[in-house]
């Protein structure tokens, strides 16, 4: 029997990533998933899990503040890391290949298991913005792993380092089809896609988006339609029960759910918790609004433009939303957490559609177009060793 391949991917985006990946894979080439953080819910259907899993408090976001680093250590994290790796090595035959979606981190320790061949699937870098260094390159080089990277100019940079890397999409634009619904905004409404994250702290996030939201109508003075993306990591009526001046109630549409303000606003207000239809809510956006990773990518990639902030006060604008807005370029702006900047730069891009089309142009470029996921898939099998080679991915 031919031995599964191990997808290790370290946060909840790139949890997404490596389970449209798999999608893409022949159907009966073994797989299995070590999500590095929380417990891959994205994997769902697709990979069974193996390892050692444990959420953090920091979800995997260490990088933007240090002081998460300390309460993950705090709520177990070496010893994770400790068991993780020591269940790498004690299976390392027992795998024809380790892919590494995300940073260098799960890299590491897949060169540190023994597992071989190494394909690394690298979304969280750019010569947009923060390149590979020399060290980085010379980690991929000293343990030959081929490297996919999210553009072409990253793929070659690595390359003059002398890095086996390559350009063939980007997986998170795929898997992105509309349902076939009969919604439709109203006249003179707008839409509006919030991305609260996927993450604990969305409960808290979500109530104050949605805030923002209805302010922002009342200053187009127009209806406002508000499409809220639900990560699958969520629960869905435990983020409801968090919108105290809102009420739960059913919608038509498969994996809907509509969420009416308790009083009346003026000029009308609604809003849908979307759950598992992300291209729905991209579909009928004009812009977006939020405080997510991955999804802001996907609907920049999708021509939206993005306004993100972050809750911590104009002086505390964290490394991760920085390093986010140099991928994207103009695709994002990220603005300071008051309820007037946020609105303001919002209502600029309802009010210029030309604007809101030059933004949407740039985020089309910096992802690229769909299709990366099964070219992916495509590659991982080649790099398979005899015999567990399958020439036959799954189409798209």
């Amino acid at each position: 029997m031919t031995a599964p391949l191990l997808f290790l991917s370290n946060g909840a985006g790139e949890d997404s990533i490596a389970a449209q990946i798999i999608s893409c894979l022949p159907q009966d080439l073994p797989r299995r998933a070590l999500p590095l953080v929380g417990q891959g819910d994205s994997f769902k259907d697709l990979a069974p899990l193996v390892g050692p899993r444990q959420s953090m408090p920091s979800g995997g976001l260490i990088a933007q503040d240090w002081r998460r680093l300390g309460r993950d250590l705090a709520h177990g994290l070496a010893l994770l890391t400790l068991r993780q790796l020591s269940w790498l090595r004690s299976q390392r035959r027992n795998f024809s290949q380790l892919v590494a979606v995300g940073d260098l981190w799960p890299v590491i320790l897949g060169a540190l298991s023994g597992i071989r061949p190494l394909t690394f699937i690298g979304t969280a870098k750019s010569n947009y913005h923060h390149p590979y260094s020399r060290l980085e390159a010379w980690v991929l080089r000293a343990f030959h792993v081929y490297s996919l990277v999210r553009d072409e100019p990253t793929a070659a940079h690595l390359r003059r380092l002398g890095v086996e890397a390559q350009w063939v999409g980007n997986a998170m634009m795929d898997g992105l089809e509309p349902q076939e619904l009969d919604f439709h905004l109203a006249e003179r409404e707008v839409g509006l896609a919030l991305f609260p994250g996927s993450r604990q702290a969305t409960y808290q996030v979500l109530p104050r988006l949605l805030r923002l939201s209805t302010k922002l109508a009342a200053h187009l003075e127009r209806p406002l339609c508000g499409l809220v993306a639900v990560a699958p990591s969520i629960d869905l009526h435990r983020l409801a029960q968090a919108c105290a001046d809102f009420q739960l109630e059913s919608a038509p549409y498969p994996g809907w759910s509509a969420l009416s303000p308790l009083a009346p606003t003026s000029p009308k207000v609604r809003f849908y918790l979307v759950q598992g239809h992300l291209a729905d809510v991209l579909a009928n956006s004009q812009v977006a609004l939020g405080l997510a990773g991955t999804a802001h990518e996907q609907a920049a990639g999708w021509g939206l433009p993005v306004v993100a902030f972050e809750p911590q006060g104009p002086h505390n604008l964290p490394w991760y939303r920085f390093r986010q807005q140099g991928l994207l370029g103009e695709a994002l702006e990220v603005v300071y957490d008051r309820d007037s900047a946020i609105i303001e730069a919002l209502a600029r891009l309802f009010l210029d559609p030309q604007e809101r089309q030059r933004r949407g142009q740039i985020g089309r470029q910096r992802l690229g177009p769909p299709g990366g996921a099964a070219r992916m898939a495509q590659i991982i099998v080649k790099r398979l060793p005899e015999p567990a080679r399958l020439d036959n991915p799954k189409p798209q």
